[in-house]
């Protein structure tokens, strides 16, 4: 696969994927933006608000659903890792679901697509190990969810997380795009990009997993987005990866999303 790494420009009003690329050797400046979405004190999401997924529903007087997750991930904090509901008409102002949490255990990342009326929601859970495996449920009305599945089951050691669903309007396939990795190993660690793809939401259940990526190095949480004629995979990594002391985002392209 001839894929380039570049420096992408993202601006990160709400939604993450919609990139815009800036053609340069320098990292961009950061634009900041209006807080649009905070954790209630003393409530399950007092911590920091990590991931939001948008999709556009128009439904129940609101034209934009997003389900957020905090970054909590270790078996300790289980009492928090849920998943929240917020609706928008116009991307900025948001009010949140007010029976939240809607996921109400294990649950961390949620990532979501609409289709045909249905809501499809991957998200990560954790076992007493630390060990991380990714679950899909889903449901008609956006708030209910269930028949809760296995896609990426557990494995001793391993981290299957940060998972993004995306369908592909170019070939009407869906692709879930994962992280993983033996990051808690003494030796020979691991941080791999993975890839299921079906033509129903339901079929990446039964999906095979394929590499995309791979780094002797922190490499994690993919997202994808389309832009002129190229796939761009969105990674995180660190700018100094002996001193852990930044993340950066950073993106590679190809003609092929997978």
């Amino acid at each position: 696969m001839n894929n380039k790494s570049i420096f992408l420009l993202l601006v990160l009003a709400v939604i993450i994927g919609k990139p815009v690329l800036a053609q340069t050797i320098n990292y961009p400046v950061v634009i900041e933006k209006d807080l649009v979405l905070q954790g209630n004190e003393c409530t399950w999401d007092a911590g920091a608000v990590h991931t939001m997924s948008v999709v556009e529903a128009n439904k129940d007087g609101y034209k934009y659903w997003a389900y957020y997750g905090l970054d909590h991930y270790n078996d300790k904090d289980s009492h928090i890792k849920k998943s929240g509901l917020a609706r928008s008409n116009n991307l900025e102002d948001w009010v949140k679901y007010e029976h939240n949490p809607i996921i109400n255990n294990n649950c961390r990342w949620p990532t979501v697509v609409y289709k045909d009326g249905v809501f499809y929601i991957f998200y990560a859970e954790y076992n007493e190990n630390g060990d991380s495996r990714i679950v899909m449920t889903y449901g008609t009305n956006g708030i209910d969810f269930g028949d809760k599945t296995i896609v990426v089951p557990y494995k001793k050691g391993e981290q299957n997380q940060n998972p993004f669903i995306y369908y592909n309007d170019n070939d009407s396939n869906y692709y879930l795009f994962y992280y993983n990795g033996t990051e808690r190993a003494e030796t020979g660690k691991k941080w791999n990009i993975m890839v299921k793809k079906s033509n129903s939401a339901l079929g990446i259940i039964e999906a095979t997993s394929k590499l995309v990526l791979s780094s002797d190095k922190t490499l994690a949480a993919p997202s994808v987005a389309y832009y002129n004629d190229k796939y761009y995979l969105l990674v995180e990594e660190f700018s100094n990866f002996e001193k852990k002391d930044r993340w950066v985002t950073n993106a590679f392209w190809s003609d092929k999303i997978d």
